[in-house]
């Protein structure tokens, strides 16, 4: 199983960091330190698993590729195809049928491991994460830098993607992980719920408008999506110790349910898998994000 072979590796690499006494943390040590580390895989491991593992499934998310690949990656571009174009409500993720047709189509069997990079934020990568979860796949793991990280790791990359035979994947899920606007009002007042907004700072106090009315759902918390990562050179996911500091400051605590949202829900995926990995247990994105609420006329807006 992908989940053992991933530990397997990382515990080998923190044991030759210590070894070494390397004075700053690589990636791999970072990793260890994250309660859910498991979702995320270096790039070094994943070369080795590309090569001991047949059942292994790695998708390019990115929109663009400029004709560069990881070696043995599917192309599917995550964001544009994982948006119901027929919905009223901007980039609403597509219905389970539409879903399970695409997956299959990119050849994902239930049981298939599946590993996901983007340019290096994990932007695509997280809708895609999300949006497995959502349909009960609990079997995804992101690349931690994407393609950057790759090549930073200096492997290399090859000029095609990879085809593959239709899959059997099916839907397979008791409810779905996201929640609707009734949710959000009523979690308004709940202590026990939090309503994080992974938008701008901008955006969160109005004075960046993308709706017909500009602020924030009340009682929400403001963490723009990516302060969870390194903010120069490759975009690696911060120490664990770092981003709980900014979640624990704002209220956003393992104790409580958490509602993630931003304004298509893009943003609000990455904050979900930033929560998945700090191994948050109770997480619901607001799918229609502000795209819904900033456009509704009944509802209140901080």
């Amino acid at each position: 199983m992908i989940k053992q072979s991933i530990r397997s590796i990382s515990l080998i690499s923190l044991a030759f960091v210590m070894f070494i006494g390397c004075s700053q943390a690589e990636p791999e040590e970072v990793l260890l330190t994250y309660p859910n580390h498991q979702l995320l895989i270096e790039a070094w491991p994943l070369m080795d698993l590309l090569q001991s593992s047949a059942n292994l499934i790695l998708i390019d998310a990115r929109e663009e590729t400029n004709g560069e690949y990881l070696p043995g990656a599917t192309h599917f571009p995550a964001v544009r195809n994982l948006t119901d174009q027929d919905h009223p409500i901007a980039s609403f993720l597509i219905g389970p049928e539409e879903f399970q047709e695409k997956m299959r189509a990119i050849g994902l069997d239930n049981r298939s491991p599946v590993v996901i990079y983007d340019d290096g934020n994990n932007l695509a990568a997280a809708r895609l994460f999300y949006a497995l979860e959502n349909y009960g796949f609990s079997n995804a793991y992101l690349l931690n830098g994407g393609i950057q990280g790759w090549k930073a790791s200096g492997l290399r990359t090859i000029d095609y993607s990879i085809t593959r035979e239709p899959g059997t994947f099916t839907i397979n899920r008791d409810e779905p992980v996201s929640c609707d606007i009734s949710y959000v009002m009523e979690a308004m007042g709940d202590p026990n719920k939090i309503i994080f907004d992974a938008r701008s700072a901008a955006e969160f106090s109005g004075e960046d408008v993308r709706s017909e009315r500009g602020g924030h759902i009340p009682n929400a918390v403001n963490l723009e999506w990516n302060k969870v990562l390194e903010p120069e050179g490759v975009p690696y996911f911060l120490p664990a110790a770092d981003i709980q500091k900014m979640l624990t400051e704002r209220g956003i605590t393992p104790d409580k349910e958490v509602i993630p949202h931003c304004h298509t829900n893009v943003r609000g995926s990455h904050a979900y898998f930033t929560l998945r990995l700090m191994g948050y247990d109770s997480v619901r994105p607001y799918e229609g994000s502000w795209a819904e609420y900033g456009n509704r006329s009944d509802v209140s807006i901080q």
